[in-house]
């Protein structure tokens, strides 16, 4: 049977199935046994059909996958996944500690803290060890705390809010019936079996861990829920706060602070054994605890109290690093796919409440930058915290460092107000984060436990973002961190650099390099690199705002070129040669790849230059118009049919490559730099490509669900196959092959593996079928085609700080922002006049009153056709609107004119004449806009 792939942007045509049967979603049952590249891991047995053809193992597979190395060929096979070791609820006991080799006579062993994850020791044999930095009792031996360890006459009722809300009941019917007593009872004495209770539930894991279940607690756990009822918990919590006394919530938090104080090793192993901590991180309050009131006398509710916001951060910062601990085990799958069934409200709040503990942290940080007087007053708070007790200190400590902050705040450059958390838009920096003296350096938060838990933390939400259904997927700008603008990213970034070096470099002169990391602890060796520093921002770069992230590539590419030009320099002086600043690009319009391709090929040492074009023949002096009108013919003419190099994919409508036979690599080498300059050079183009192309730029995997995305009629017969038997199979007679139509339309054939014709698809390798076929049109079919396509790319802007970036931000890069509608009152709030006597006379103006009611009242269509007008692209830059150099200059100096309005694409300036009504300059704008084509004067 022949499967027809048209390359010529067709209706695919690849499965002949019938469509009598409806669409049904299958469980993951597919296996291979003939390539060890199948997608044949087997998923539990619970997890519930789902009505998407979708599997969850499926996601999880491909972004546990490492992100290859971007000089590494692009068809090399994915590495397995952590998902693949998964087995049906079957979990391999917690390792021993690693014992290490006797450097002393004292041997010692080895272990990290499942709370901070910092590397300790202790004697050998020792059933617990207490970790000096979180103060957390870690403990060995087996655990059970799941529904079979539960004994209702030794364990106290299970929590549910129905069952608190009825010991509630009867302690406000004693406090009643008290009133009638001569002597009654205090609250305390009243509320006392609620309090009782709350203190001895949440202090016993066995408890705790089953309780608040939306349903009877399973044996294994399920990738579908983690079957707690999140609302139950909400609602139980905001009871307690509404108590006329605060114990009961007290002991409630304090219980829970006490179960996590003592921790077994083996927690994170068993998903199952996690739930109760999930448990604590929706209290509803925890939040205020990162907040500081600004009058304590003016406490309006009981979560507002010192002792009880305490409480509150430790337990935020345990469940935190309890969650960190998971990043290489199975639980973290469990915990990404259960985070992907939340709601996008709950998702963003998790997000928000993680990142508000990043910032809570990270301040104190900046306040110490700015006022090295602090950072003594800070030590002292710290030693004389350690001589107390309680596990206050640490909060108590950030309090104290408030209190001096504000006495200092008179003489304090950057306000405090200014100091917010922003979780919109794409994180521009705020007044005063591009100021040398407001930068946090490493040296301050390298080693701070902390941020490396919250972000550990936040990784599995991204990661669970990642596989969220494409409807419900949130934009990547909810994880930025405003704060983090504060820091010296730059500084991180080669500190991060140097980093990964030192850990290449002892890899490849040892085998054993985890062994050795030990060793070289328990001898006292510390890591020389950036003193020691063990987290950088660089590692988490979704916390990095877009803006940071350009920086960051900006400085890279900045300093390749300073070396370069080093080197140019003395060359110039040896041939006594001028030595050109910019990459100057000189084409003939009728001629413009061929010139375009020359010029690239003849000055890779240049192209992270700021670039000039020069249209040959022609007058003007390139200011950004010309680069702009240069980008728009370029890619225009690449783009077209006669080029053959890109089909439009009709079923998308989404560009992708021509798998006909086209051996011009040029033209792909020329398209993948054009992209490359493009970001340089800040310059928006209009691309229709799918996420796969910007995967591939960054080296990350690809998968089914970007298959569907670009060819989505062809994806959907690929799912029908795993609803079939194998006699429904036998009878499509489908093999390893796949046939697509030439540019002239005749069938070729080719095989999807070795004697591919052969092999007949089952229900034994359809899933390997699946993979390889789906490979085959996006990647596998081109050959080196799109291997001269990522040269190009890469001989521009090839660099580490490209990694920083998702996909989702390098097509922002490329593409701009398409918001819904333009933001008139930030447009209004960055833009500059030109023409009036001041800002403040251009403003009170009735031509420029005028022109914003009717900009704002423009439909969204129209204001893209004036933003193309004005800038030459009707996309946003992808910052944002508040990035955008906007100018409107005022003509004749002012003088009555009915003439019509100019554009200057260059400096994205709108040049007005004075009107004499609204209606004449609402007319001459429109007549321009809709008369407008290109650049240049017509």
């Amino acid at each position: 049977m022949i499967h027809r792939h048209q390359s010529t942007g067709n209706r695919d045509i690849s499965h002949r199935l019938s469509r009598s049967q409806g669409s049904v979603a299958s469980s993951v049952s597919g296996s291979n046994t003939n390539s060890s590249s199948s997608r044949a891991d087997v998923v539990p047995e619970s997890i519930p059909k789902s009505q998407s053809n979708w599997k969850i193992l499926d996601l999880l597979k491909l972004q546990n996958s490492s992100k290859p190395s971007r000089s590494s060929s692009i068809k090399a096979k994915g590495r397995p996944s952590t998902a693949a070791t998964l087995s049906k609820g079957n979990y391999s006991p917690p390792p021993p500690p690693l014992k290490s080799p006797k450097t002393s006579p004292r041997e010692k062993s080895v272990n990290r803290c499942i709370c901070c994850g910092t590397i300790l020791t202790f004697i050998p044999n020792s059933y617990k060890f207490k970790c000096g930095v979180c103060h957390t009792t870690n403990e060995f031996g087996p655990l059970n705390i799941g529904p079979d360890n539960f004994n209702p006459d030794i364990h106290p009722h299970l929590m549910s809010y129905k069952y608190v809300r009825k010991l509630v009941d009867k302690c406000v019917s004693v406090k009643e019936s008290e009133v009638r007593n001569l002597n009654p009872k205090s609250l305390h004495e009243i509320f006392e079996p609620l309090s009782n209770y709350l203190l001895q539930s949440f202090s016993n894991l066995v408890v705790l861990n089953n309780s608040f279940k939306l349903r009877r607690a399973s044996r294994r756990a399920h990738y579908s829920t983690s079957n707690i009822d999140y609302y139950d918990i909400r609602h139980t919590f905001n009871m307690l706060t509404r108590l006329p006394t605060k114990r009961p919530l007290y002991n409630a938090l304090y219980g829970s602070n006490e179960s996590l104080k003592k921790l077994n090793t083996s927690l994170i192993d068993d998903p199952r054994n996690i739930a109760w901590v999930l448990i604590l991180l929706e209290i509803p309050f925890l939040s205020r605890a990162l907040t500081h009131t600004s009058n304590e006398k003016e406490i309006r509710s009981m979560v507002d109290v010192p002792e009880i916001k305490s409480l509150c951060y430790e337990i935020l910062k345990r469940c935190f690093g309890i969650l960190a601990q998971t990043s290489n085990t199975t639980t973290n799958n469990y915990l990404a796919s259960w985070m992907s069934k939340l709601t996008n409200e709950e998702f963003i709040s998790k997000v928000e409440l993680i990142n508000l503990y990043i910032t809570f942290h990270l301040k104190k940080y900046f306040y110490i930058a700015n006022n090295p007087l602090l950072m003594r007053r800070r030590s002292s708070h710290t030693r004389n915290a350690s001589n107390g007790a309680g596990s206050s200190s640490e909060y108590m400590e950030s309090s104290n460092l408030k209190e001096d902050l504000e006495a200092e705040l008179s003489n304090f450059n950057t306000p405090l107000n200014q100091i917010t958390h922003s979780f919109n838009g794409f994180g521009s920096s705020i007044s005063g984060a591009n100021s040398k003296e407001t930068k946090i350096k490493i040296h301050l938060y390298g080693n701070d436990w902390h941020f490396k838990t919250a972000g550990l933390v936040l990784s599995i939400f991204f990661k669970s973002n990642l596989i969220r259904y494409k409807a419900n997927k949130l934009p990547i700008n909810i994880f930025y961190n405003s704060l983090v603008d504060f820091v010296n990213i730059k500084l991180d970034f080669d500190s991060w650099q140097t980093n990964q070096n030192a850990i290449k470099n002892s890899n490849a002169n040892n085998n054993q390099p985890e062994l050795q990391t030990v060793i070289d602890y328990i001898n006292g060796k510390q890591n020389p690199v950036n003193e020691g520093a063990s987290y950088f921002f660089c590692q988490y770069p979704f916390l990095i705002s877009l803006g940071g992230k350009i920086s960051v590539l900006e400085y890279e590419a900045r300093r390749q070129m300073e070396r370069k030009a080093e080197e140019a320099f003395i060359n110039s002086l040896d041939k006594r040669v001028a030595m050109d600043v910019y990459f100057k690009v000189q084409v003939r319009r009728n001629y413009i790849v061929q010139d375009s391709l020359r010029a690239i090929q003849m000055n890779n040492s240049n192209l992270k230059k700021s670039l000039r074009v020069k249209f040959l023949g022609e007058p003007g002096i390139d200011a950004g118009g010309l680069k702009k009108e240069w980008f728009l013919l370029l890619t225009k003419e690449l783009f077209s049919f006669e080029a053959g190099m890109l089909i439009n994919v009709e079923d998308s409508n989404y560009y992708w490559f021509n798998i006909s036979k086209n051996d011009n690599y040029d033209l792909y080498y020329l398209f993948g730099s054009i992209l490359g300059l493009a970001i340089y050079n800040s310059t928006i183009l209009e691309l229709k490509f799918s996420m796969i192309l910007y995967k591939l730029l960054l080296g990350l995997p690809i998968g089914l669900s970007d298959y569907q995305e670009l060819y989505p009629i062809s994806c959907d017969n690929l799912f029908k196959l795993r609803d079939y038997d194998d006699d429904t199979l036998g009878l499509l007679d489908l093999t390893f092959e796949v046939s697509f139509n030439d540019s002239r339309g005749k069938v070729i054939t080719k095989e999807l593996i070795p004697g591919g014709s052969k092999v007949k698809v089952s229900s034994d390798n359809r899933e390997y079928y699946i993979d390889k076929y789906s490979r085959f049109f996006m990647v596998d079919g081109f050959g080196n085609k799109i291997d001269s396509f990522i040269n190009g790319f890469n001989n521009v802007i090839g660099g580490n700080a490209l990694s920083l970036f998702s996909a989702e931000e390098i097509q922002l890069l490329l593409c701009g922002s398409e918001e819904s509608k333009l933001d008139i009152d930030i447009l209004k709030s960055i833009t500059k006049y030109n023409g009036w006597l001041s800002r403040e006379v251009a403003i009170e103006s009735s031509i420029i009153k005028w022109f914003w009611d009717f900009l704002e009242k423009l439909p969204y269509q129209k204001q893209k056709k004036f933003l193309l007008f004005v800038t030459g692209s009707d996309r946003l830059p992808a910052t944002g609107i508040q990035n955008l150099n906007f100018k409107i200059t005022l003509l004749n100096n002012g003088k009555k004119s009915h003439r019509l309005p100019v554009a200057h694409t260059c400096f994205n300036e709108l040049a007005l004449y004075n009107y004499e009504t609204q209606d004449v300059m609402v007319q001459k704008i429109s007549q321009a806009v809709e008369g407008s084509s290109g650049f240049g004067i017509k």
